[in-house]
């Protein structure tokens, strides 16, 4: 009479161990399934090159499935990297005559559009702000021209990357080349392996045909915050010329947020540098930025922000310490006869401090023409 209810026990012991067991060759079938090298976005190899941050040798398969993925979800984040297309070189000594100020010798059409040093597109005050205020500590540099912005950014301690499409302006880059990507958008998508906290592109916009929108998009897809000029005028291949309205339209149907106040921010601290009148011994003028103070616009990529590696930016104090007509101000947790019992934020947490010894670094730098032309050929 007593072994029935042990009988009935053992019965159910039976059927969930045959249930744990099937369940359990399910999940290996599906990781190897996940894990094969047939696999449309996950087949990725394991080791990269560390100069252009991309798979190492990539497959066919890895980039057409990456490219195929990127546009069927056109408002994510694209999945690993592509190979970079460098720019394909057309001597015709009638263009480069033609390029007069501007340089891209031996570039197509489409491409140069860059000069040896452009002072209206410099602003050490911007990147301060930028570095100090928001947190940015990684920076993506699309049209980057000879890599004068990201030389200032990598001698103030940031993860810098640097993307150009003349072959002219790689081969003359101020940057070591594990810092340069050199890709011509009208070949093709590229996007790094990574994300960047921001994306810092000057005097490029109107470069690229709109045909090619989706080519450049997909890279600035990999920062949480983009910093971009457009121009007002004409210029050497300017064959996107808007008023800032059809701009922020446009980068708002991507998937963008237009950040008013941070835009704001940005032109105010133009400002405030045109009004110190700093000399910029390279170019032999004060500086003047105004490429940024006219037209630059900010936009939050919520993708990228809201992940856990750039959870530091826009960076504040959370710890309060008063609060005076409508203004609250904060100190440094852990600080104080109450910070004993507050939690304190790793380092890793505060921003980069701008040391003046490094934007003489950066003058010197530039002065010296590290990156001479050439060296990266």
């Amino acid at each position: 009479m007593k072994t029935e209810p042990y009988n009935r026990r053992r019965g159910d012991s039976k059927a969930i161990y045959v249930w744990l067991l099937i369940l359990s060759n399910l999940l290996v079938f599906q990781l190897g399934r996940l894990f094969d090298a047939n696999s449309t976005i996950l087949s990725t190899p394991s080791f990269t090159n560390p100069q252009l941050d991309i798979p190492f040798p990539p497959t066919l398969h890895d980039v057409e499935s990456r490219i195929a993925y990127a546009a069927a979800h056109p408002l994510s984040v694209p999945q690993g990297s592509v190979p970079n297309l460098p720019s394909i070189r057309e001597a015709n000594a009638k263009v480069d005559q033609e390029r007069k100020i501007y340089g891209g010798a031996g570039d197509k059409l489409h491409l140069g559009g860059f000069t040896a040093i452009d002072a209206e597109g410099i602003s050490p005050g911007v990147w301060t702000y930028m570095l100090e205020k928001l947190g940015v500590r990684s920076v993506l540099d699309v049209g980057c021209g000879r890599g004068i912005s990201s030389r200032w950014f990598l001698e103030h301690g940031a993860d810098v990357l640097c993307v150009e499409g003349s072959h002219d302006a790689v081969t003359q880059s101020y940057l070591p080349s594990s810092n340069i990507v050199e890709h011509d958008y009208a070949r093709g998508p590229w996007w790094p392996n990574r994300t960047f906290d921001a994306a810092w592109s000057v005097e490029f916009l109107e470069h690229v045909s709109l045909q090619y929108h989706p080519n450049y998009i997909a890279t600035f897809r990999k920062a949480a915050i983009l910093f971009v000029t457009s121009s007002r005028w004409g210029g050497w291949h300017h064959v996107e010329v808007h008023q800032d309205d059809w701009w922020i339209r446009k980068y708002e149907s991507y998937g963008f947020r237009y950040d008013d106040a941070l835009t704001k921010a940005v032109k105010a601290t133009v400002a405030e540098e045109r009004q110190r009148l700093e000399f910029f011994a390279p170019a032999n003028k004060t500086l003047g930025a105004a490429h940024v103070g006219q037209s630059v616009k900010v936009f939050i990529n919520p993708a990228v922000a809201a992940l856990p590696a750039h959870l530091h930016l826009f960076f504040e104090h959370g710890c309060f310490r008063d609060y005076n007509k409508g203004v609250i101000t904060n100190r440094k947790c852990g600080e104080g006869r109450q910070g004993w019992k507050e939690t304190v934020l790793p380092p890793e947490f505060y921003p980069l401090k701008v040391n003046p010894q490094d934007g003489l670094n950066w003058q010197a730098a530039l002065m010296a023409g590290v990156g001479k032309p050439g060296e990266n050929k």
